[in-house]
């Protein structure tokens, strides 16, 4: 037993030696792969594994004082183990906690407790090749490993993390009462049952029936730049020293897909095509925008907007199945509104179209049916269906409203009116209206947010006193089904609204606000 345990010392001490020599050549952060200094360096390497080289050299040569010896080498690895933490405590979560800092203090951790062995059994001679004493060493050795692996995962992030998934099926209903306010600062969504929110450090999963959170992926050590609902994930840009952090989470439990970094600048959208998520920044400087595939987190492409050897704004984004439409105003030869179609898969721009000036307001661009449509100028606004594949133009139209969204193949026009508000729906390809109502009522009224799911359309109007009414209308012929006022707590600055089958959400928030106001119908 005591040469075994002698074995085993030994064994973990050399582990130990390897383990440090390996996380002091290692970079301690992943942004720009920085070390300490030499000197540093330099005395951990002495304390650890060189002192830890000589003591056994020594010990094994005067058996006399091999315990003194590893009583000296134990305390010697501590006082490294001591520096390494006080170093690795140093690095900064938003650069990325390298494998470096965390491995040098599992050496480290691993030597002491290899002395402490060797103190109780002395250095003396080892069993040589019985096995019966090697095979106890070696399921040590691995069981030690796996812990050792475990702690450097939860240094290098776990300790960052606060998560929680749930079951796919929605809890029994409870009695609620909305709004009810949740930590955010965006509504990112809304699928089946829950409303996606995200805040500063997270994403949470609003369950709409009871008003619970189903699930939450908050971090510590990173702010959220932006979040977006593609191909069944939460797909959420945590902001890091030189790029983004990008975590997928399955929309229904909050389970990760995965977790991975890219350089890049900051980014505000994320949106769908297909199964790629499309992360973007937005205005100028907006940067490179990124291709990545939603279930493993490969980066298929990066594409930097620019025309003339300069940069341009991004100014709108919006996916198909197929291709991503990128709105951009470009000023290398005057100003130039520019729509360009990257496929999803490979980011390759395969049709560009250059809009004729109406004004100054930017280019936007919508997903409609197969195709995109672009938005250019100023009240009316004229309306161009070009084709998602080829980007071949069809029918242009004037805007019949101020704000609009995307229904199926068609668009939701909303508009106050100058003697009474109504809504219109135009079919995207044709320009055919397929019917226009007058909405009474609404008096004073501006529309503020238009979206659609499942043969409804959402329209969210305020007045001047900041009161919201929300109307629901049936895409089919335009009859409202429901009108409700939604509550809010003074004049509601900013709102946001989505939906989905049979539900619609109305967040709220107050200027500068960390929370949301959410109201479901």
């Amino acid at each position: 037993m005591n040469l075994t345990a002698r074995a085993t010392g030994v064994v973990v001490i050399g582990l130990g030696m390897v383990a440090t020599i390996t996380g002091l050549a290692l970079p301690w952060t992943i942004a720009g792969g920085k070390h300490p200094d030499l000197t540093t360096i330099a005395g951990v390497a002495f304390l650890g594994p060189l002192l830890s080289a000589l003591c056994l050299v020594y010990a094994r040569s005067d058996p006399r004082r091999s315990r003194m010896v590893a009583i000296v080498a134990a305390v010697a690895g501590a006082a490294s183990g001591v520096i390494a933490v006080a170093l690795a405590r140093l690095v900064e979560p938003s650069a990325g906690i390298g494998l470096g800092g965390p491995v040098t203090v599992v050496g480290a951790a691993v030597l002491v407790l290899g002395w402490a062995v060797l103190v109780f059994t002395g250095v003396g001679r080892l069993p040589g090749a019985d096995w019966r004493h090697w095979t106890p060493v070696g399921i040590i050795s691995v069981v030690l490993a796996l812990l050792a692996g475990f702690a450097i995962s939860w240094a290098r992030e776990g300790r960052f993390v606060d998560a929680t998934t749930a079951d796919a099926a929605a809890p029994a209903t409870q009695e609620q009462t909305w709004p009810m306010a949740f930590a955010g600062v965006q509504l990112v969504g809304v699928r089946k049952d829950q409303a996606v929110v995200r805040a500063a450090d997270g994403i949470r999963a609003i369950w709409l029936n009871s008003g619970t959170v189903a699930w939450q992926y908050l971090r510590s050590d990173l702010p959220t730049q932006a979040a977006g609902l593609v191909d069944d994930a939460v797909v959420v840009a945590f902001g890091t020293d030189d790029g983004v952090l990008v975590t997928a989470l399955d929309a229904a439990t909050g389970a990760a897909r995965f977790s991975k970094r890219y350089q890049s600048g900051k980014m505000v959208t994320v949106h769908a095509a297909g199964r790629t998520a499309i992360l973007s920044g937005t205005g100028a400087g907006a940067g490179v925008v990124l291709g990545v595939d939603a279930r493993d987190g490969t980066e298929r492409w990066r594409w930097t907007p620019a025309r003339g050897g300069a940069a341009c704004d991004i100014t709108d984004l919006a996916g198909s199945p197929t291709t991503v439409a990128v709105a951009l105003r470009c000023r290398a030869q005057g100003v130039d509104d520019v729509a360009v179609g990257l496929a999803a898969t490979t980011g390759a721009e395969i049709w560009s179209w250059h809009a004729i000036q109406r004004g100054t307001t930017e280019l936007r661009v919508l997903s409609v049916g197969s195709g995109f449509v672009t938005l250019t100028g100023a009240a009316p606004q004229r309306a161009t269906y070009m084709d998602a594949g080829n980007g071949s133009v069809g029918t242009r139209h004037d805007a019949p409203g101020t704000l609009s969204a995307a229904a199926g193949a068609s668009l939701i026009y909303a508009d106050p009116g100058s003697a009474q508000a109504h809504l219109s729906s135009v079919e995207a390809q044709t320009g055919k209206v397929q019917w226009n109502v007058g909405l009474g009522g609404l008096g004073g009224y501006q529309p503020v947010a238009v979206t659609s799911a499942e043969g409804y359309a959402y329209v969210l109007w305020r007045n001047t006193a900041g009161a919201l009414r929300l109307l629901t209308i049936a895409t089919s012929d335009g009859s409202t089904k429901e009108e409700r006022a939604v509550a809010c707590n003074t004049a509601c600055p900013e709102t946001q609204l989505a939906a989905a089958t049979g539900h619609a959400v109305v967040a709220t928030r107050e200027e500068k606000s960390t929370q949301l106001y959410l109201t479901v119908t």
